[in-house]
C-alpha cells in the first residue's frame, strides 16, 4: 500500500461511488476495481461492498480509510517541512484574506511575489475579516491579511490604510444623507460599529436603509444606478470613478480610516514559505507608507 492507494481510498471514501471516484482520479474504472481488489488480497478481507448506488465500506475498510487519510496527512506535513528545509523556499502557504484587499491589490502582488519565489504555492481563502479571523485562531491559515485591529500578541504587522467615504451617483453635501435613501452593505461587525460610530456622532436619526445587500459589487452598482447611497472604503469605487465620493470626517476633523493588518504566528514564521510572503508583504507595506 502506497500514497497512491491512500488516495485512491480517500477519494472513494468521498465519492462512495466507483464511477465518480475514477473520474476525479482520472483512471478507468477497471483499473479502479483492480486496485481495490489487491488492497483486499494484501490486508486479507473485504474493503468495500459493490450496491446499486454506489459502494459502502466495510468496517475493516472504514478502518483503512481512516489509516490512509493519516498516512496522507503525515506525508504531506514531512514532504513540505523538507521542501522548506531548502535552500530556496519551497512549499505551501495557506492564506487568508479580506475580499477588499484580495480584489484591489493581492493579482499585483502575487505576480511579483510568484515572479520572486517560484517554488512557493499558495492557496488562499478570501471573505469578511471577522470569519478569517477566527479560521485563522483555528489553525486553518499560516497567514492572514484582514482588515480592522484584532488583539493579537503574537506577529502582526499593519500593511494598508485607506479613508471610508460615502458614495453617490450624484453630487450631495454630507449633512443631507438622513434624507436620502441608504444602501447598506452587510459587512463585518468591527466595520458596522465603527460606520454607526460615525454616523450617530452627526445624526440624531438612523440611516434610511432602502436596500440590503451581502456584496460590495452589487452595493456599488445600485448607487451608479442612482438606487441610493452607501458608505464603504474608497478602494471600493476604483471601479465607478464616476460616482461621486466625499471623505469621511469624525467631529475633530481627522479623517476616518479603515486599516488592514497582516496576523501570523512565531511557530508559522520557521516555515520558509510563510516566512518569505511575511518579509514580502513588510517590504510592500514600506513602499505604500
Amino acid at each position: 500500500m502506497d500514497t497512491k492507494d491512500c488516495t485512491i481510498l480517500k477519494t472513494l471514501a468521498e465519492e462512495n461511488n466507483i464511477t465518480y471516484a475514477a473520474r476525479r482520479l482520472f483512471m478507468t474504472q477497471p483499473a479502479l476495481s483492480e486496485r481495490i481488489k489487491k488492497l483486499e488480497k494484501e490486508f486479507n478481507c473485504p474493503i468495500i461492498n459493490r450496491q446499486a448506488r454506489g459502494v459502502e465500506f466495510t468496517y475493516q475498510g472504514q478502518r483503512l480509510v481512516r489509516y490512509a487519510e493519516d498516512l496522507l496527512n503525515s506525508y504531506t506535513s514531512v514532504r513540505q517541512e523538507l521542501l522548506a528545509m531548502g535552500s530556496e523556499p519551497r512549499g505551501t502557504l495557506n492564506l487568508g484574506c479580506s475580499n477588499v484587499f484580495a480584489k484591489y491589490h493581492i493579482p499585483h502582488i502575487l505576480s511579483t511575489f510568484k515572479e520572486a519565489y517560484p517554488h512557493i504555492d499558495i492557496i488562499m481563502y478570501t471573505g469578511l475579516s471577522y470569519k478569517l479571523y477566527h479560521d485563522f485562531l483555528e489553525g486553518r491559515l499560516h497567514a492572514a491579511i484582514i482588515r480592522g485591529a484584532h488583539t493579537w500578541t503574537e506577529s502582526k504587522e499593519h500593511i494598508w490604510s485607506e479613508p471610508f467615504c460615502f458614495f453617490n451617483k450624484t453630487p450631495c453635501a454630507v449633512e443631507n444623507l438622513p434624507r436620502l435613501p441608504y444602501i447598506h452593505y452587510q459587512t463585518d461587525p468591527n466595520l458596522q460599529q465603527t460606520i454607526d460610530d460615525w454616523w450617530y456622532s452627526h445624526y440624531s436619526q438612523p440611516p434610511m436603509r432602502t436596500i440590503e445587500v451581502n456584496d460590495i459589487d452589487t452595493c456599488m452598482k445600485l448607487v451608479n444606478q442612482g438606487l441610493g447611497f452607501t458608505i464603504l472604503t474608497q478602494s471600493c469605487g476604483n471601479d465607478y470613478p464616476n460616482l461621486f465620493k466625499e471623505t469621511l470626517k469624525a467631529l475633530d476633523g481627522h479623517i476616518m480610516t479603515r486599516d488592514t493588518w497582516m496576523y501570523t504566528r512565531h511557530s508559522a514564521l520557521e516555515s520558509k514559505p510563510v516566512q518569505a510572503f511575511y518579509s514580502f508583504m513588510k517590504t510592500w507595506a514600506d513602499t505604500k507608507v
